[in-house]
């Protein structure tokens, strides 16, 4: 058979329509490089029949997953559309209900986020160990780099010697046949490849650095050498002489292009089979290749982040279907058509609620879950705006933990009491969490498939702060480090652990009660996930796992793996009630549905810095008073009010003696307005209950702003137009005073709660009294405003290198 004939051939069933163009082109391509390659080894007309019969064995294979997949996607559209339409409250609640947690907490559906947590905790579980062992320790700042080296080296075949290597690479293979396996069965586009070992990245940055010349020869001889595979997957073969130049080239196109990767057909065809195009034959090899252009040292960070996008595609295909983009769109659709049957006039657009719950929001929340917006369309501008948002957060969160306790304690031990989990019990397992001794207990909660973010090393350690800590350099790193080493992040982690595990404890002590006779308030959580007495009494039955004489539900163990898994995804939403942190909903308000990378999209995020805690706040505790309100709502919300109100004047006075004063007066209805505000996420606002100023000096619209533009808008100006201000009119310039005092408020870590007074006392005070020719007048001034603003007193003066006293506890008491 000629080549002119095939393409006869080719061309009629083109014309018969029993094949695509596009098909034909690509199938005529994979025929001439499979002839190619035999004809080294027989005769030339043996060769091109073999390559014709090899390509239509291949065609015939991706044909049927083709089929396999499209059945699939029929059904779960028809699945997610009956559940959307279902939603008692509509078809834009039942969209989002999708997507993310329901506000409404009616939906009866598991959601992508969710159900992307508890399959990441599946995955996990199963390298737990290696987990524990390899993850980064001292707050970030040192890690087992030289052991990952050796894991790698195991996960190749090489014997290392290295028991904990080997255990890891072991785990990892186990882990990545499930999650493999597991997306294959959602319907994923993966061709699994036995040789398939480790991802690999390639740093743009890296890349351009050293020359794309010097990356292309680099790969080419690697190639040559057979340390390296680049497979074609026309074929399935590897490529050589011009295709593989020809791949080379288009890779090095995508990875140094600035835009984001096209949407394809909807889902993620085709990603993982892409990320298995580059196969390193040897350890060495690869880590040569990393070194230089890969991610260096962080290998850890590398298997971490490939199964975090692995259980983001399996949830996004098990939820929505194979081609997840075209699901979304349809409910979109249905959303449109249900926003635009209300008729909705000028006001009803302007509601502010619009704003987490629309049409238009479904799509933005499909755009985080999917990752799309966190792909920089600009790296250099991604890299400006978020260095300095990380230098924001480096320099004003160091005393953060100071708020979050109080406050977290109250959320948590609510919304245990909702589910009937005693309070005590509760702050127990936190203890037990967050005992340096009690390593056990927190490698128990990752084997139950619980995902701590301190085992996870993702530069933040917590969730809480996603958005706020962009990347790997150096301002992520020092932004990651105070959020960890103030005890932040463990306190967060702690919490979460504690009370995933008293939900699954509960649930392990009413196993033995029909769900009529189940304690009330964990009753009423199962009915309102959509649990039945039937559902229960499989749950029920399940082998329970045992941990220093306690019980605890394990959903692996479930003989319906979805309905176990289902009530995980039913306590981590019950968890977003105990620790708040922002979900897709809320991050695609925070981020305006603009991609990272593009200057709107920055300024937005700049914008919203810091402010995710408090739209958390809305999204849970407040959403589920005011959605369908009655007597008792009201009177509940109420009751967390007052505790929160609580809560944020201890947050308020702690936050008074680690600056150096007394606390503030109680019987000042100011201060309990404050309280309020910052009880309740509004944090900084607060202060403008007292003061025109915030306690950075600024007024309410630059604190509006945020931090960022606050920054660019208010501070910098104001300390050059003064100054020249006061050059033209011939006055004394305060340039010094106001120097000192941006470098006080602008130096990370400076102001971490531990040390941040004696940081103050010892060095910020210093700068200035060499800054500001009238320091003293300054240091004055301080003291006045205090008692100006507050009723206060230091009890640590400005500029003294030793307290005065103890802080004077008592004055906060009515006198």
């Amino acid at each position: 058979m000629k080549d002119l004939d095939i393409k006869k051939c080719l061309d009629g069933r083109v014309e018969a329509g029993l094949l695509s163009r596009e098909a034909a082109e690509k199938a005529l391509r994979t025929i001439r490089d499979l002839e190619g390659r035999y004809a080294a080894e027989m005769a030339p007309d043996k060769a091109l029949s073999a390559a014709v019969a090899e390509t239509a064995r291949i065609m015939k294979e991706a044909a049927e997953r083709e089929k396999a997949r499209t059945a699939r996607q029929i059904l779960t559209v028809a699945r997610v559309m009956d559940e959307v339409q279902a939603h008692p409250d509509g078809a834009v609640a039942g969209g989002m209900a999708v997507l993310v947690r329901d506000v409404r907490g009616k939906a009866t559906f598991s959601n992508v986020e969710a159900r992307q947590e508890v399959v990441l905790g599946q995955i996990m579980r199963r390298m737990a160990d290696g987990l524990n062992a390899y993850r980064s320790k001292a707050a970030g700042l040192t890690q087992n780099t030289a052991g990952m080296r050796n894991v790698i080296r195991e996960m190749h075949g090489t014997s290392t010697n290295d028991a904990e290597a080997a255990s890891f690479a072991k785990s990892w293979r186990e882990a990545s046949e499930f999650a493999a396996d597991r997306y294959i069965g959602a319907g994923g586009d993966l061709v699994k490849r036995d040789d398939w070992r480790h991802p690999q990245v390639t740093d743009a940055r890296r890349v351009r650095q050293i020359g794309r010349e010097a990356w292309t020869e680099h790969l080419i001889q690697a190639a040559e050498r057979g340390d390296l595979q680049v497979i074609d997957f026309d074929t399935g073969a590897p490529a050589t002489g011009l295709k593989l130049a020809t791949i080379i080239k288009t890779a090095g196109d995508n990875i140094l292009s600035e835009l984001p990767a096209p949407p394809g057909k909807g889902g993620s065809y085709g990603r993982h089979n892409e990320r298995r195009v580059f196969q390193w034959q040897n350890a060495d090899a690869f880590l040569a290749y990393n070194d230089q252009f890969g991610v260096g040292n962080d290998l850890f960070g590398l298997l971490v982040g490939h199964m975090q996008g692995m259980a983001r595609d399996i949830a996004l295909t098990e939820v929505l279907g194979p081609k997840h983009g075209a699901t979304v769109r349809a409910i979109q659709e249905a959303a449109y058509k249900a926003e635009g049957a209300r008729d909705m006039g000028v006001l009803a657009r302007l509601n502010p609620v619009r704003s987490v719950e629309s049409a238009a929001a479904i799509g933005r929340t499909y755009d985080v879950l999917s990752g799309r917006l966190g792909a920089a369309q600009s790296e250099l501008t991604a890299a400006i705006f978020g260095g300095v948002r990380n230098w924001m957060t480096a320099s004003k969160l160091g005393s953060a933990l100071v708020s979050a306790v109080p406050a977290d304690s109250v959320m948590a031990t609510w919304a245990a009491k909702a589910n009937g989990v005693p309070a005590v019990k509760l702050l127990g397992s936190v203890l037990k969490q967050l005992n340096p001794a009690s390593e056990a207990d927190r490698a128990f909660a990752l084997r139950m498939g619980i995902v701590s973010s301190a085992v996870m090393d993702s530069a933040i350690g917590s969730k809480r702060f996603a958005d706020e800590i962009v990347g790997q350099g150096i301002t992520g790193r020092m932004a990651s480090f105070v959020v960890r080493a103030q005890g932040l992040s463990a306190w967060t982690n702690g919490m979460k652990n504690a009370f995933m595990l008293e939900m699954m404890g509960h649930v392990a002590d009413n196993a033995g009660k029909p769900l009529g006779e189940v304690d009330t308030p964990l009753r009423k959580m199962l009915e309102r996930y959509g649990f039945s007495a039937a559902d229960w009494d499989m749950i029920r039955t399940a082998p329970q796992m045992e941990h220093e004489g306690a019980r605890f539900f394990d959903p692996a163990n479930v003989s319906d793996s979805q309905l176990g898994e289902r009530l995980m995804e039913a306590i981590v939403e019950e968890r977003a009630f105990a620790v708040l942190e922002p979900d897709a909903r809320v991050r695609q308000l925070t981020t305006g549905g603009l991609q990272r990378g593009t200057f709107m999209g920055e300024m937005a995020r700049s914008a919203m810095l810091f402010k995710s805690f408090s739209i958390t706040m809305a999204t849970t505790h407040l959403a589920r008073a005011f959605i369908d309100a009655n007597g008792s709502k009201v009177a509940q919300l109420a009751a967390l009010s007052a505790m929160l109100t609580l809560a944020g004047a201890v947050s308020i006075q702690a936050r008074q003696i680690v600056t150096g004063k007394d606390p503030r007066q109680m019987d000042d209805p100011k201060f309990w307005g404050a309280a309020w505000m910052q009880g309740g996420g509004a944090g900084i606002f607060g202060d403008f209950f007292v003061s025109a100023l915030d306690r950075s000096g600024r007024d309410f619209a630059s604190t509006a702003l945020g931090p960022v533009l606050g920054m660019a808008l208010n501070d910098v100006p104001r300390l050059l137009s003064s100054n020249a201000r006061a050059f033209y009119e011939g006055e004394p310039a305060t340039m010094g005073s106001q120097v000192a005092r941006f470098v006080r408020q602008n130096t990370p870590g400076a102001n971490m709660w531990y040390w941040r007074l004696v940081v103050d006392r010892a060095a910020m005070d210093t700068i200035q009294s060499l800054a500001d020719p009238e320091y003293r007048q300054s240091f004055r001034r301080m003291e006045e405003r205090a008692r100006k603003d507050y009723g206060q007193r230091f009890w640590w003066r400005p500029g003294q290198g030793a307290p005065d006293r103890a802080p004077d506890l008592g004055i906060a008491l009515p006198q």
